[in-house]
Parts: structure tokens; C-alpha cells; sequence
């Protein structure tokens, strides 16, 4: 590390990874860096898409999140632990999650087994008795592969499945449309991701609670940027490493272009963002594949079908998440959560919606995954031992050359959620050799 102080650090983005990178660095005890945030929008993302619902029934708050940010605790250790650290609250939080086929429920599960699942309306008991019994022969098999069959190198999901004989149906109504609600992706995208993924996905979310965010995302945003210094609608246009520090260019609000050098820059942005303005990574970027993910905040309810209400003792607390899959073109499924406030927020939407009853809605970039972006990612960040023998299948520029790192929520080898933004995070904080006060 340098031995001047006050090493000049740019942060470029303002999501969960950026402003947790920014508060390490700037919570550092020696205070050796000065961290200044860049933002192309108009205001800190991580909390940019969300809203509050005016005239909401009286709930504990009418914060709706987007995109949407329960956690399980397993999954997330790190990101439950700063939660911890920062002093943020969060509590339990059940969930109905309602298996529907074009809006026609077929099954009820509720989180964590918390209540006996309710039999749909239309649904004979008989009928119903026999679906239970056939999905806990095929979740019991499922879990022992996930525990027990490990995915082989570059695997994917539907490799995985034909190979443990998991059974098609299972997987086409209840795996993928549970899991494509989790990656906000259609099931075809998803059967290409790393089979890896969903197997320590599951070992480490089996039987772990849910949470969600008391005060919502806000308040986590509002603590990671309290004493940051930051720059709104600075839209980076270029990263140069130079001989000494590295050259960051951007266009301000008037559309004028800026220039600025740093003794080091952290990219905070999705892997298509980093291709376009930072040129030793451009053609591996764009070989990590991304979405376009829709949320839209609502009160159609004609987009539900309200047979789960028939459920005798449905746990008040737990909230509705219906699962809508259609098999018109191509597998894909809409979820729609029920908030406290009396909202829906549906998300990857293909129902139709009256336009005056949008409150409003978000598009956001999703990073994919497939076992090439695997490869991709781990030998940028040291995930993994292996030697690649094939050298130009990967980079071999690894993070911190050039003085230029990568965080967020696709930096690490898993699935890619808040989780993978915090541990991206913490990285930098190890290689800037800045302690971080939440790691057990």
C-alpha cells in the first residue's frame, strides 16, 4: 500500500456495493483515505427505486423496496452481520409463496413450514393429498442431491437436473418458479446458470428464517452514506490507468465532460457498465450475460386469484407471494408480493394492468449467470485454485491491477445477490488493509 496519506479513492456507483466499499474505506481508523462517490442518476441508488405509498393502510411503515430485499439468514451472513453493526433493524418475516398456473392456484407453501399448507379453492381434497405427498417425496430427494450430489465443473442447472433424475415436473412448477422469482430471470435463462449456484443456495438457506428491513433499504442507505462525499448525474464515460493513479472522465448534468485523476478507482456497477468505460475487461465483460428486470408497484388485484383467502388459520403476519408461471412461448413466471401497505409489486410482469392503478415502476439491469461467466469471474477475483488452460477463454487481468477494482453483487462465485456485494466489499477493505468492524 501507498505510504502517503490520504490515498484518493473514486467509488463509481452507489448501490449496496459501492456505498458499503465507501464506509470502510472511510471508517478507516487511520483515516488514510479520502472517498469520493459518483452517481449517474440524480440521487443514491441504493434506495433510488423504492417509494412510499401514499393513503397505505397503518402498517409499521409504506416503504415498498425495489427491488424487493428480504434476506434469509443463512444465505447472508454478512450482510445480517453489518446489518448488526450499523445498528439496523430487521425482523422475521413468513412467507405464503402460492404456485399459480395462468393466475390458477395449485399449491400453497409457507416458509419455514410455519402453517399447514392451504388447499387451493377448486382443488379436491383427494387431489390435494396426493400432490402433498408427491412433493414431499420429490423436496426430500431434492434436498439430498443439494446436500449430497455436488455439480461437476461448468454444470449447469439442466445438466444437473437430467443427471440426479430430478423429476421434470417438479422442477417446471415448483424449483424454477420459486428460484427464477429469487434471480428475476425467465426458467430457460435460469437452467444455464451454474448448477452450483442453486445447490449452496439451498444448503444454506435450508430451514433458515427470513428477514426483512424494518425501516426498508433506506435506512441501510442513509447509515453506509452518512459523511461520504459524493456526486450526483456524473455518468462515467472512461477509467485510464496512467503511470501514476488512474484518469476518470464523466459527463456532468449539463453534459459537460470531466476529468479527474485518483490513486485508485472501485467500479460499483454492473458488468456491462464496466466493459464500456474500462478497456482491458471490455470483451470478457461482455460475455457475462444481463436482463432487463421490470418491478411495477400497483393495487390491480385482478392480477391474483384471492383462493389462498380460503385457508382456515393463515398466519397474519406472513405476506403473499404469487407465483404466476405461463407456458405460452417459453417458461417464464410474475411474482406478486403483497405488501403490509396494502400494495403489489409484481415483478418480470406479463399480466395486464390498469394504467390508473400503477402507482409506479422501476427497470433494472439483472446480472445473469452461466458456468462461461463462472470461469469469467473466479479468475478475476481468485475464487478458485484451478489453472485454465485455455487463457484466452478468461482475463488474466485480476482485481486491484491498475489500480482498478470491482465490486458488487456479481463479484464472487454464487448467486448474485446483496450477499455477493457486501463479501465484494470486504475485499477491497482487505486489500486496502482497512478493518471490517462487522467480520465474525
Amino acid at each position: 500500500m501507498e505510504s502517503q496519506q490520504h490515498v484518493r479513492v473514486a467509488v463509481v456507483g452507489s448501490g449496496m456495493a459501492g456505498l458499503v466499499t465507501a464506509h470502510l474505506l472511510k471508517q478507516d481508523r487511520r483515516q488514510r483515505y479520502t472517498v469520493k462517490v459518483f452517481e449517474s442518476g440524480n440521487t443514491l441508488s441504493l434506495d433510488s427505486a423504492s417509494v412510499s405509498i401514499p393513503n397505505a393502510a397503518r402498517t409499521s411503515s409504506n416503504r415498498v423496496d425495489l427491488p424487493m430485499r428480504a434476506f434469509a439468514g443463512g444465505f447472508y451472513s454478512n450482510l445480517r452481520s453489518m446489518y448488526d453493526y450499523l445498528g439496523i433493524q430487521y425482523q422475521s418475516q413468513p412467507f405464503l409463496f402460492e404456485f399459480a398456473q395462468s393466475k390458477l392456484p395449485y399449491y400453497t407453501h409457507a416458509s419455514n413450514l410455519h402453517q399447514l399448507p392451504a388447499r387451493p379453492n377448486g382443488v379436491s381434497l383427494i387431489s390435494y393429498l396426493l400432490e402433498l405427498a408427491y412433493l414431499v417425496v420429490c423436496y426430500v430427494y431434492f434436498s439430498l442431491c443439494c446436500f449430497f450430489v455436488a455439480p461437476q465443473r461448468g454444470e449447469t442447472l439442466q445438466a444437473y437436473f437430467e443427471r440426479t433424475w430430478t423429476p421434470e415436473r417438479f422442477i417446471t412448477y415448483y424449483v424454477l418458479p420459486l428460484i427464477s422469482s429469487v434471480t428475476t430471470c425467465p426458467h430457460d435463462l435460469l437452467l444455464a446458470f451454474p448448477a452450483s449456484d442453486l445447490t449452496e443456495y439451498k444448503r444454506r438457506t435450508h430451514r433458515a428464517p427470513h428477514y426483512t428491513v424494518s425501516e426498508g433499504v433506506r435506512a441501510a442507505q442513509n447509515r453506509l452514506a452518512k459523511g461520504i462525499q459524493y456526486e450526483l448525474n456524473a455518468a462515467i464515460t472512461a477509467v485510464e490507468p496512467q503511470e501514476k493513479g488512474v484518469r476518470l472522465s464523466w459527463k456532468n448534468a449539463d453534459g459537460q465532460q470531466q476529468t479527474e485523476v485518483f490513486n485508485k478507482v472501485v467500479l460499483a456497477v454492473a458488468p456491462d457498465v464496466v466493459g464500456q468505460v474500462f478497456e482491458p475487461l471490455q470483451q470478457y465483460m461482455a460475455r457475462i450475460p444481463t436482463a432487463v428486470v421490470e418491478s411495477v408497484v400497483h393495487t390491480d388485484d385482478r392480477v391474483l386469484n384471492m383462493g389462498y383467502k380460503s385457508a382456515d388459520g393463515m398466519n397474519s403476519n406472513a405476506q403473499l407471494i404469487h407465483l404466476n408461471t405461463s407456458t405460452v412461448d417459453r417458461h417464464r413466471t410474475e411474482s406478486h408480493h403483497m405488501q403490509p401497505c396494502g400494495a403489489i409489486v409484481t415483478t418480470c410482469p406479463f399480466s395486464p394492468m390498469e394504467e390508473s392503478r400503477i402507482t409506479h415502476s422501476a427497470k433494472f439491469t439483472r446480472v445473469l449467470r452461466s458456468p462461461q461467466s463462472q470461469r469469467i469471474v473466479n479468475a478475476i477475483f481468485g475464487d478458485t485454485p484451478e489453472c485454465y488452460s485455455d487463457e484466452k477463454s478468461v482475463p488474466l487481468w485480476r482485481n486491484g491491477d491498475d489500480n482498478v477494482y470491482l465490486v458488487g453483487g456479481w463479484c464472487w462465485d454464487g448467486m448474485v445477490l446483496l450477499e455477493g456485494c457486501v463479501v465484494s466489499a470486504m475485499r477491497v477493505a482487505d486489500a486496502f488493509d482497512v478493518e471490517v468492524p462487522w467480520r465474525q
